[in-house]
């Protein structure tokens, strides 16, 4: 069983330069190495930036360096992680613009990509620019490039494109997906209230800006290589149910319900509030739940099955701050072993009985939370 989170962000290459200019400084090539093999525990990992001029060169640093290693099914590994180069770009589509992301096999073909994109985009040494081009021609250049890819947090209000851009995908993408990334406000449940989801396979990553952020959302992949040739057979066969889902329970998501710039407050009303109830503005940021309320084809499904379980970070428990949570990794390794691992006897002796109860509701999806919103996120409550 792998661990993976295919979205990562850099924030600095290792010449100074920014890339993703909201990315924290420490969000280097290395320190993503290291935190997420040797902190979080992941096996696999995409990181979405390698289109960057600076991190092309970081990249070239690490493989003469032998920190990182080709393998022959595609990718890179790095002392027991793979690390699959990756882009995120914005594209307009539809009604809007929507992000999406695309995965090469090694840094050879992401050069190849960037060559045929350059005259499209104003400046690739940063993150997630907006591309020139129509998306069938975008689709092309990653074919072409022996790329794969899929939308991104598809149900967000920012750069979602079922959230920003259209109704349904086959409205506005010629060439279906094979995959689709669900977004932190929503699970897979929700997902399934659009009918042409049905086959398609649904990931949860992070699309992390910090490195404590990295796995906050992430999968566990079965019977699939660790490579870009794993992920890519994984894709192509639409094997939706070797995949399961470690997300962040959906009301604790930033963008959940429908948020009033004027009144600056959640609207807790019923959903679908496409308005606000109190003032009757329209000028408001629009919740995941009540974007996908109205637009759903069939009844919003409440997740019942396994392959979604919902989960909060560590460091996101009661209890569990600075400290606790470098006593709990000195003892027992990474996250992946104290959230999937470690029976509940030792998590009590470690860290008390309080925590070990925080971290078993956690392991079993158990958690009482309070709704975000309006780019504000929930969090943890008492029961």
């Amino acid at each position: 069983m792998l661990f993976a989170d295919l979205h990562i962000h850099i924030g600095k290459s290792l010449d100074g330069r920014y890339v993703k200019i909201t990315g924290a400084k420490t969000l280097t090539l290395p320190n993503i190495l290291k935190v997420a093999s040797q902190v979080k525990g992941l096996s696999l990992i995409g990181v979405v930036d390698a289109h960057s001029s600076g991190v092309q060169e970081d990249f070239k640093m690490l493989l003469a360096a032998g920190d990182l290693r080709p393998l022959s099914a595609g990718g890179y590994a790095a002392n027991g992680l793979t690390l699959i180069p990756g882009h995120e770009i914005e594209l307009q589509v539809g009604e809007g613009n929507a992000h999406f992301l695309a995965y090469f096999p090694f840094m050879e073909q992401v050069q190849r990509y960037v060559k045929a994109l350059r005259p499209t985009t104003r400046n690739w040494q940063l993150s997630t620019q907006k591309g020139s081009l129509p998306i069938d021609l975008w689709l092309e250049a990653v074919n072409k490039a022996e790329g794969i890819w899929f939308p991104a947090h598809v149900f967000t209000p920012h750069k979602g494109i079922y959230g920003n851009c259209c109704q349904r995908l086959s409205d506005v993408l010629a060439v279906a997906p094979k995959a689709i990334e669900i977004g932190l406000s929503a699970d897979r449940g929700m997902a399934e209230s659009i009918s042409e989801l049905n086959n398609i396979i649904m990931f949860s990553n992070s699309d992390a800006h910090s490195l404590p952020n990295i796995a906050r959302e992430y999968n566990t992949f079965d019977q699939v290589d660790s490579s870009f040739g794993g992920l890519l057979n994984l894709m192509e066969q639409g094997n939706k149910q070797a995949v399961r889902n470690y997300g962040l329970p959906p009301k604790i998501g930033k963008y959940h319900r429908t948020y009033c710039l004027s009144c600056e407050q959640i609207i807790k009303a019923s959903a679908p509030q496409l308005t606000c109830p109190d003032c009757g503005s329209r000028h408001v940021v629009m919740g995941v739940l009540d974007r996908l309320m109205s637009i759903a084809d069939r009844s919003l499904g409440v997740h019942v099955d396994s392959t979604y379980v919902y989960q909060v970070p560590l460091r996101q428990l009661p209890g569990i701050g600075p400290k606790m949570y470098e006593k709990l990794l000195g003892e027992f390794g990474t996250e992946m072993a104290v959230l999937h691992h470690v029976p509940a006897e030792d998590l009590q002796r470690i860290a008390g009985e309080k925590v070990a109860i925080w971290i078993m509701k956690d392991r079993c999806g158990d958690l009482n939370v309070e709704a975000g919103g309006g780019g504000v996120f929930g969090r943890v409550v008492e029961n």
